[in-house]
């Protein structure tokens, strides 16, 4: 049998000049044919057709395949003047007004063309979307706040709620009404039942926010619940990060605003410097860092750990960090029984929290040194985000090299490239093709994590010699299978920018030198260390 004939997707594509993505935007708008093959490829008249129309196909797709929801929010809030959040954009999708156009990461991509330049129906409908998000959020909770609001655990509490026939509605949040039926009001208070963190809380009650923190120090406030909110550090969503924000109830609120023995006129139009009335009733600060400071004293004494701690103003609550053992302990189930046991820290144990970002990451680096755990890939290409030319893979826990070849590309490396790291067109003239490597590469990275110094870079290169030679990229197109070394590490350095990783940009050698920050990574920073002898000293 000879060979077949016909332009697969990726063919099409590179036959006539254009994406991908816009082969397939363009089937989707009617603007490229089906395939008329019995095999499911295009003839050669159909691609014939589609080169002599690829200026009309990009005039009408663009040359950007799309943004995801973040963006795509900012864009039609910078049109319409709407104040959106990128669930409004899901929303908007849902409704059929604005398509989208692919996939990155995971995420979905949305029209560029709607969302630079919205229509009034897009407009309008957006206003419609923002009213009904707000009042739901007004008129509703998260499964914690709800759970806490009952005095349950989050499974009793939906399970007792959907004994009662409750369900869960937009974004999972729960109707106010029925929590508070669930609790035992008889009359519900909605109102009295919204849910508020520190800032919104203090806006709530027309104070500052330091005045809110007195009022939480003195003992009057308690969180019933809490969320976990990323805040934007920079512009970018590498410069983001989680924090656990405490939730207050309005009804709670309210009835401190009933305090008689506090001037709350005065409160409210306290001028900056001046003292506040407040901090008289604020006991309990100095309390919990001294509370706080003695348990993490005891961590490293009696149990001989690396340990150290730190205050979290947003959410008013102590971020205790440990170094674990080679082994693991202990756990921060561990640790939470220590705390329990803690008669000093127990009061405040709900606003003591076991790692933060730092602590989170040594644990997550050590985790990833145990054996058979992780390996750590790395790729040089013949040109920026281009075909592989030589790949790597080492083992975490042993560092020993899994795969360390050169792959031909079939498409000659550019200037730029080769300026980087150095890999001829002649080095890679007999190396086997990206298809020959792939089996080998998916084989020795079976059932690992699988780390990369720059993550984004490195799976999404594999993804795209994937795409081109139509192949399963198999567990290694899976964004959940991936973690970044170069993000850990500008966390646990408390760094806004990406260091250099100085591997020699060669893929085996850069591999080797991302283990050599894994292994940084699995201790306490040295700033941190730092600041606690500045602590100890002072």
């Amino acid at each position: 049998m000879g060979k077949q004939k016909g332009f697969g997707p990726v063919q099409l594509a590179d036959h006539a000049g254009l994406y991908r993505w816009q082969v397939d935007r363009g089937m989707a708008k009617g603007l490229v044919p089906r395939p008329a093959l019995e095999s499911g490829r295009w003839s050669e008249e159909q691609a014939a057709d589609v080169a002599a129309r690829s200026g009309e196909i990009s005039e009408v797709l663009g040359d950007r395949q799309g943004y995801g929801a973040k963006r795509t929010a900012e864009l039609l809030q910078e049109s319409t003047g709407v104040e959106l959040w990128s669930a409004d954009v899901e929303t908007l999708a849902a409704r059929g007004l604005i398509d989208e156009t692919g996939e990155w990461k995971g995420y979905a991509l949305y029209d560029p063309k709607v969302a630079s330049e919205p229509s009034a129906e897009v407009a309008a409908a957006l206003r419609e979307i923002v009213e009904q998000r707000t009042a739901w959020y007004a008129s509703s909770a998260t499964r914690e706040a709800a759970a806490g609001r009952c005095g349950w655990s989050e499974l009793e509490f939906e399970n007792r709620a959907r004994e009662a026939g409750m369900e869960p509605g937009q974004f999972g949040r729960w109707a106010l009404e029925g929590v508070e039926r669930l609790a035992g009001v008889e009359e519900p208070d909605v109102a009295g039942a919204r849910m508020f963190g520190p800032d919104e809380a203090a806006e709530h009650m027309g104070i500052r926010r330091r005045e809110f923190d007195y009022c939480v120090d003195a003992g009057w406030l308690t969180p019933v619940s809490e969320i976990t909110r990323t805040v934007w550090t920079g512009q970018y969503s590498r410069y983001s990060k989680t924090v656990k924000v405490p939730l207050y109830r309005a009804a709670d609120l309210e009835a401190v605003l009933r305090i008689e023995d506090v001037d709350w006129a005065k409160v409210r139009t306290l001028k900056p410097r001046q003292v506040s009335p407040l901090r008289k009733y604020a006991s309990q600060a100095p309390k919990r860092s001294a509370a706080v400071h003695a348990f993490v004293e005891r961590l490293r004494g009696e149990h001989g750990l690396v340990a150290w701690s730190r205050y979290a103003n947003l959410a008013n609550r102590w971020i205790v960090d440990w170094e674990p053992r080679e082994n693991g302990t202990p756990t921060v189930e561990d640790v939470q029984a220590l705390l329990a046991a803690d008669a000093d820290l127990v009061p405040y144990a709900g606003t003591v929290q076991l790692l933060g970002e730092v602590g989170q990451v040594v644990h997550w680096a050590r985790r990833m040194l145990q054996p058979g755990a992780a390996v750590l890939i790395d790729t040089e290409t013949h040109d920026l985000w281009g075909s592989i030319m030589e790949v790597a893979v080492v083992d975490c826990a042993t560092g020993e090299t899994l795969l360390d070849t050169l792959v031909n590309p079939e498409v000659p490396v550019t200037d730029g490239a080769f300026a980087v790291h150095g890999i001829s067109d002649e080095m890679v003239a007999d190396a086997p093709t990206f298809d020959q490597v792939l089996p080998d590469l998916l084989r020795v990275t079976a059932g690992r994590a699988l780390l990369a110094y720059n993550e984004a870079y490195d799976r999404e290169v594999i993804k795209g010699d994937c795409r081109r030679r139509e192949l399963a990229a198999g567990h290694l197109g899976r964004g959940a299978n991936w973690d970044c070394v170069m993000e850990s590490l500008t966390t646990w350095e408390g760094l806004r920018d990406w260091p250099a990783l100085g591997g020699g940009h060669r893929a085996r050698g850069d591999a080797l030198a991302a283990l050599d920050v894994l292994r940084q990574l699995a201790s306490a920073p040295p700033w941190v260390l730092a600041k606690e002898t500045e602590k100890v000293s002072a």
